[in-house]
């Protein structure tokens, strides 16, 4: 039996370092945005086989959270920008800069984790924090409607890598374009 699990930790293990390999060779081409978000929000779908999955995005200036990459059911979903929840997840991330697992609805209530307004209610929830240095910049989330108790210590650790990588290229991103933007700027001031 521990031979077994041993087994299925190492092939798990495995498959996750593929995942990221591919998607830090993928975030390193592109360096746009946009485009790196939709590039492992789909790679996330297809690794973790499922059509419920968010990247939401903070705006520091704004204090909103925007909705970058947003699947229910499997269908795309368009949602306007909102300010985080009193006391829910984006505070408890501010805070603890911890994954968040979500067992079950009664845990997410519990945990004060609202449900964004005309989506459904997940049995069970799994959410990563996405790190840029020392700030805070987003947020992963995995939800599972069909079932509680979902998700354990091999998708936290999955997503929190994931994350870790996506916060660097999405910063670098972020970087690029206003070092773009400022020069442009320069250029015009100079002609």
């Amino acid at each position: 039996a521990a031979r077994q699990r041993l087994h299925k930790e190492t092939g798990e293990r495995a498959a996750g370092l593929a995942v990221i390999n591919s998607l830090q060779q993928g975030m390193a081409a592109k360096l746009d945005f946009q485009a790196i978000v939709d590039l492992v929000g789909d790679r996330l779908r297809e690794v973790f086989n499922t059509g419920d999955i968010g990247i939401r995005w903070h705006d520091d200036a704004t204090d909103l959270l925007h909705y970058l990459y947003e699947y229910q059911h499997g269908v795309r979903m368009s949602t306007t920008p909102r300010p985080p929840s009193p006391g829910g997840l984006w505070h408890r991330f501010v805070q603890s800069r911890q994954p968040v697992v979500a067992r079950s609805a009664a845990e997410m209530a519990a945990m004060g984790i609202s449900v964004i307004p005309g989506t459904d209610q997940s049995q069970s929830m799994v959410a990563v924090p996405i790190l840029g240095g020392d700030r805070l910049l987003g947020v992963i989330v995995l939800e599972n409607y069909a079932r509680e108790d979902a998700f354990g210590e091999p998708e936290v650790r999955l997503l929190s890598t994931v994350a870790a990588s996506m916060g660097v290229a999405l910063e670098n991103a972020r970087l690029f374009d206003e070092t773009q933007r400022l020069f442009k700027e320069s250029e015009q001031r100079a002609a």
